[in-house]
C-alpha cells in the first residue's frame, strides 16, 4: 500500500527539477532581451571571486576598490530591473503551488495540515492503494445527516467517529472502536468518508471489509499493523470463524493495540452479539472495546 506522504515525497524530485527548468528559462528570456543585465550579473560574480581573494590575500586597498565596483553594478541592474518592470526574483526558483509552496500540505482553518489541492492526482493513487478504489464517488460533503430522518444520531455518530480517527477521544483502555449500527443505515458510506478524511489530513489509513482480510497480500498485513488508522467495514462473528480471518484479525489487532494505534470496526451486529460469537482471541479484545453511538 502507498501512503500520501510517501507519495509526495516521492513526487519531490520532479517537483524540483520542474522548478530549475522554470527558473532557468525565465532568466534565459530576461537575459535575452537584457543583455546588458547578463553582462552585469556575469561581472558581478567575477568581483565577488577576485574580492574573496583580496580577502584572503588581507589585501584591503583591492578589497575596498571591489566592493565599490559592486555597489556601482548592482545600481546599475536595479535601474534595469526597475525601468523595464522585471522582477527582481526572476533568476530565483519559484514555487509551483502558491498554496502549498509545494510542500503538499496546507493548514486548514482550524490549523490542521491536510493534502494540498495541487496533489489531487496523489491522493486517488493514494485511495486506490488503501481499499477505496471502488468508493470514488464517496465524499464527506455528500454524507446526509438527515438521511433516514434521524440527524441528530447520525451527526453525533459522525462527530465521534471524526474524534476518534484524529485521536481525540479517550483510549486510555484500548484503541479498538466498534460502531454497530442497523443494515442500511450509510455506515459504509460514512465509513469510507472517514478514512478518505484521514488521508487527506496526511495520515497513513486504509480501508477493508472483514471478510477480505485473508485475502490481502503479506506486505499489506504488515503495513496495516503499523498504520495511523485502520478501518474495518462489514464486521461479523461468523466471518471471524472462517478462512483464517479470526487469525489474521487477531495478529493484526495485537500488534495495533500494543502500539496504540485507533482501529474501528463497522458492524450491523450489536456489541453483545459479536462478543459471544466471535473468534474467542478477538472476542476479549472486542469486550474492551470503545463504543461509537
Amino acid at each position: 500500500m502507498k501512503t500520501i506522504k510517501g507519495l509526495i515525497a516521492a513526487g519531490l524530485a520532479e517537483t524540483e527539477a520542474t522548478r530549475r527548468i522554470r527558473r532557468d528559462e525565465v532568466t534565459r528570456r530576461v537575459y535575452d532581451e537584457h543583455p546588458e543585465l547578463k553582462e552585469i550579473d556575469s561581472r558581478i560574480i567575477d568581483i565577488r571571486k577576485d574580492r574573496l581573494i583580496a580577502v584572503i590575500d588581507h589585501d584591503e586597498r583591492l578589497e575596498k576598490r571591489y566592493e565599490i565596483e559592486e555597489e556601482s553594478l548592482f545600481s546599475q541592474r536595479e535601474r534595469i530591473l526597475r525601468d523595464n518592470g522585471i522582477d527582481p526574483d526572476f533568476d530565483s526558483e519559484k514555487p509551483i503551488c502558491q498554496k502549498c509552496n509545494d510542500t503538499g500540505f496546507v493548514k486548514g482553518k482550524d490549523g490542521t495540515p491536510r493534502v494540498c489541492s495541487c496533489k489531487q492526482s496523489e491522493l486517488e493513487e493514494c485511495f486506490d492503494s488503501c481499499g477505496l478504489g471502488d468508493y470514488t464517488s464517496f465524499t464527506m460533503k455528500n454524507y446526509r445527516d438527515d438521511y433516514l430522518g434521524d440527524a441528530d444520531s447520525r451527526s453525533k455518530i459522525k462527530k465521534q467517529m471524526l474524534r476518534v480517527m484524529l485521536g481525540m477521544e479517550d483510549t486510555s483502555s484500548t484503541p479498538l472502536w466498534l460502531y454497530s449500527g442497523a443494515p442500511q443505515t450509510g455506515k459504509t458510506y460514512l465509513a469510507v468518508c472517514i478514512t478518505k478524511t484521514a488521508i487527506s489530513l496526511g495520515k497513513s489509513a486504509y480501508y477493508t471489509k472483514c471478510e477480505n482480510l485473508a485475502q490481502l497480500e503479506e506486505d499489506t498485513i504488515d503495513a496495516i499493523k503499523h498504520i495511523d488508522f485502520l478501518l474495518i467495514d462489514d464486521f461479523a462473528d461468523d466471518v471471524t470463524l472462517h478462512d483464517d480471518i479470526g487469525t489474521v484479525l487477531n495478529n493484526v489487532l495485537e500488534v495495533r493495540n500494543a502500539s496504540g494505534l485507533c482501529t474501528v470496526l463497522v458492524s450491523a451486529l450489536p456489541a453483545p452479539e459479536l462478543v459471544r460469537g466471535c473468534d474467542m482471541r478477538v472476542s476479549g479484545k472486542l469486550g474492551r472495546a470503545g463504543k461509537i453511538a
